[in-house]
């Protein structure tokens, strides 16, 4: 299989009748999620990676969307990939698991995957972003410097980060955390306990929180924040796709 790096487009790998719904997180890409997309669909699923709106272009054009656009996004690739197939798994990485959660407490799935999602961050200066915004467009965006060389290549360089987005995201998690316990769909959480950018409470929360009987909660050692590019991303991979066949068949 043809392996793409440095992509901000969508895509779709074609498989089985078992679809997956891979969404991106804050200020990232499709492409970022491609390994795990490219794994998966080697396993026989279908897949598809959506990019959300503003996202994977620049830093002037994401600040013209908020939450709302972002879920509209991910919405309408699982409208798309409802068009052929009867089972989707929603798999979100980061803000894209607050997503995928959103979409399972408005829609039936056989479960759901997420993957380093916030509920507490790390950067208490994102909880500050409606006043900052007034005094300031843009946070640069810090580097992956923990990443191996050939996984930086998955990476959209989207520059810097709109502060009126990081206010946004920050909505979206308060709003998240009320829906939360709707959601009654098996579900796979994962965590690494060395993110330094969302804070790993937030995986016990949701655990907790959540609505579903069947859950499970799995964490990673040695990770950064990047988890589905890190270097436990095999073991990842593997353990979505186990989580799946468990679940789904």
């Amino acid at each position: 299989m043809q392996t793409i790096k440095r992509t901000t487009e969508p895509f779709f790998l074609k498989g089985g009748k078992t679809a997956c719904l891979l969404i991106h997180g804050f200020t990232g890409s499709p492409g970022e999620l491609r390994p795990l997309g490219e794994f998966l669909a080697q396993k026989g699923y279908t897949v598809k990676g959506v990019l959300l709106k503003g996202h994977g272009s620049t830093s002037e054009e994401m600040e013209k969307t908020n939450w709302h656009d972002w879920y509209k996004s991910a919405e309408e690739g699982y409208f798309e990939l409802k068009k052929n197939y009867s089972r989707i798994i929603p798999i979100g990485f980061s803000m894209g698991g607050l997503l995928a959660m959103r979409l399972a407490s408005k829609y039936s799935f056989p479960c759901l995957v997420a993957i380093s999602s916030p509920i507490y961050v790390v950067n208490k200066k994102a909880m500050f972003a409606s006043i900052i915004k007034y005094f300031k467009r843009f946070e640069p965006k810090k580097p992956n410097t923990y990443l191996e060389k050939d996984m930086k290549e998955y990476v959209s360089d989207q520059g810097e980060i709109p502060v009126r987005c990081v206010e946004s995201l920050i909505k979206l998690i308060s709003d998240t955390k009320t829906i939360i316990p709707q959601i009654k769909a098996p579900v796979l959480i994962v965590q690494s306990k060395m993110d330094a950018t969302v804070d790993p409470r937030s995986a016990e929360y949701i655990y907790k929180k959540i609505g579903s009987t069947r859950k499970e909660l799995f964490w990673l050692e040695r990770s950064g924040h990047l988890v589905v590019l890190d270097k436990e991303r095999e073991k990842l991979f593997t353990v979505v796709e186990e989580f799946i066949k468990k679940v789904v068949g």
